[in-house]
């Protein structure tokens, strides 16, 4: 842990304004009685919080999509090397971790634990309705940190100071254990559930989409609690943590957990949000902000732009390029301008698991031929905007949308033994996907590993590039009761599973070796010693 406080000393707050970035004071100014004083103070250093979050953008995708071995992990199409691996081929080792220092959001953890400690607490220059909201969102925001750390790595280190504003202090009183998987579950219920009690009636309605909202606290306690019901990391008496384990694999009406998470799905229900008739519509400048998107990151050509040219094809080797029937596309058939080189690329076998009449596939996916005989495909949901002759990927990135909701409240009603209802939500999504041919792509109820095939299969469409399928392979279950990662079958194009089963171990990622060196109380999980 010595290294996380380290870099939060040295870090500076970036706020933002809607999408404009202004440089605050350093870092010790936050922690002293000269700032906490005025409510202009908070919203400004909420508003800094949401931008560590955007800073953050690439961590759904890196950690939820990489290893789930949908993305090409040595060339691509172009000829190009693709960025990614060990994770994209799902080779992590102790000393080839993929990401480091817990994905680096410890300073942000440690700024939002001085937000709180700052405002919960008497304070009059607030009302309580005001500071009620500014609690909510933070407590929120946490939870979703921590939530993302306890899937990666099971029990980590549960910090919820921010010693390092409090001036000299030992070292050795930075060092912190990992908590167990089951304190470190706890503890996220526990934030989320007060992020939902201090959201106050008044603040049930979304006024910005790029602001942590009761929705998005909604949403993420659905997806903890479902994430409870379905698996259990270690065992009680684990001391840091053990596999990933299957444990609702059956239906099971009572569960309460599983009705937990329903019941907050069902608050997003009949609100301001709704699937937008064209899916390609949310993809698009003008779709920004839809009333599909319950929490979104913000881009801005202005401002801040993002990754989406790693996604493209290299229009300087673009020029013999056809479509998939031979015919040829011209230069620049997307008008880039100046994207590529293309670094990140989708395997033809998990294209390929689209229907031809699905509209999902032409707004994901833009396929070619290069050279004659090398198939491609670039994931156009970033591919931004063109504006007086300068290309910008200023797309915004999605974290919460409602599809997901209704996929996630079909998940539920699968568990609890109500297949008819499970299949109704999935066909909400496939009137959309498929329109006129939807009564030919119609999802009937099948069993519980029927409907968890079908949930699986719909999310892979559904939510490509969005950091999905990782943690949906890890909680969804095959007839045997095993997670997909095991399954060949969830493994598309190969005759192999993704992980075997002694390799159960990998569904957690080690730590990598700058933590444990840094930091003696921190050990390593399991099966990576």
């Amino acid at each position: 842990m010595k290294k996380i406080f380290y870099s939060i000393l040295l870090s500076g707050m970036m706020v933002l304004s809607a999408c404009d970035a202004l440089d605050l004071s350093p870092e010790d100014y936050y922690g002293s009685n000269d700032f906490w004083n005025q409510k202009s103070q908070v919203e400004m250093f909420m508003t800094g919080i949401h931008a560590d979050l955007r800073d953050k953008y690439q961590m759904p995708v890196t950690l939820g999509e990489f290893r789930s071995e949908i993305l090409i992990s040595d060339v691509t199409s172009m000829g190009e090397g693709v960025y990614g691996p060990p994770m994209t081929n799902n080779l992590l080792t102790k000393d080839n971790t993929g990401v480091d220092d817990w994905y680096e959001v410890y300073p942000n953890i440690m700024h939002i634990n001085l937000f709180i400690r700052n405002v919960d607490k008497e304070i009059d220059y607030m009302t309580g309705t005001e500071k009620s909201f500014y609690l909510g969102q933070a407590y929120g925001l946490r939870a979703y940190y921590y939530f993302y750390l306890y899937r990666t790595f099971g029990g980590v280190p549960l910090e919820t100071e921010s010693k390092v504003t409090e001036g000299s202090i030992d070292i050795t009183q930075l060092y912190k254990a990992r908590s167990t998987p089951e304190e470190t579950l706890e503890f996220i219920k526990e934030d989320i559930n007060k992020s939902e009690s201090f959201f106050n009636e008044s603040d049930k309605k979304i006024s910005d989409q790029y602001e942590w909202s009761y929705y998005a606290t909604e949403l993420l306690k659905a997806k903890i609690y479902m994430w409870s019901a379905k698996v259990t990391t270690g065992l009680p008496s684990d001391d840091i943590a053990g596999d990933h384990i299957a444990t609702l694999t059956a239906v099971d009406p009572n569960n309460s957990d599983l009705l937990t998470a329903k019941k907050a799905l069902l608050n997003l229900v009949n609100q301001q949000f709704e699937l937008l008739p064209n899916f390609a519509d949310l993809w698009t400048p003008e779709g920004k902000k839809n009333r599909e998107i319950i929490f979104a990151l913000c881009f801005n050509k202005n401002e801040l732009t993002n990754w989406g040219a790693n996604w493209f094809y290299n229009v300087a080797l673009f020029t013999n390029a056809t479509d998939l029937d031979g015919n040829k596309y011209g230069p620049d058939p997307l008008k880039l301008l100046t994207a590529g080189p293309l670094r990140y690329e989708y395997k033809v076998p998990f294209i390929e698991i689209y229907d031809k009449e699905d509209t999902r596939l032409d707004a994901t996916f833009f396929q070619y031929m290069f050279e004659g005989k090398n198939r491609g495909a670039c994931w156009k949901k970033l591919m931004g905007q063109t504006d007086g002759g300068t290309h910008y990927y200023d797309s915004d990135v999605p974290v919460y949308r409602y599809a997901d909701v209704l996929l996630m409240l079909a998940e539920c009603e699968n568990g609890l033994g109500a297949p008819d209802k499970c299949a109704a939500y999935i066909n909400e999504i496939r009137k959309r996907a498929y329109g006129d041919k939807f009564e030919q792509h119609k999802y009937i109820a099948g069993d519980y590993a029927d409907n968890e095939w079908a949930i699986l299969q719909e999310r892979d469409k559904e939510f490509v590039g969005e950091g999905s399928r990782w943690f949906d392979l890890l909680r969804l279950r095959d007839s045997n009761g095993k997670p997909f990662v095991f399954s060949a079958k969830a493994h598309y194009g190969s005759s192999l599973p993704i992980l075997t089963e002694d390799k159960a171990y990998m569904m957690l990622w080690p730590v990598n070796v700058e933590v444990l060196n840094g930091d003696p109380e921190i050990k390593q999980n399991p099966g990576y010693e």
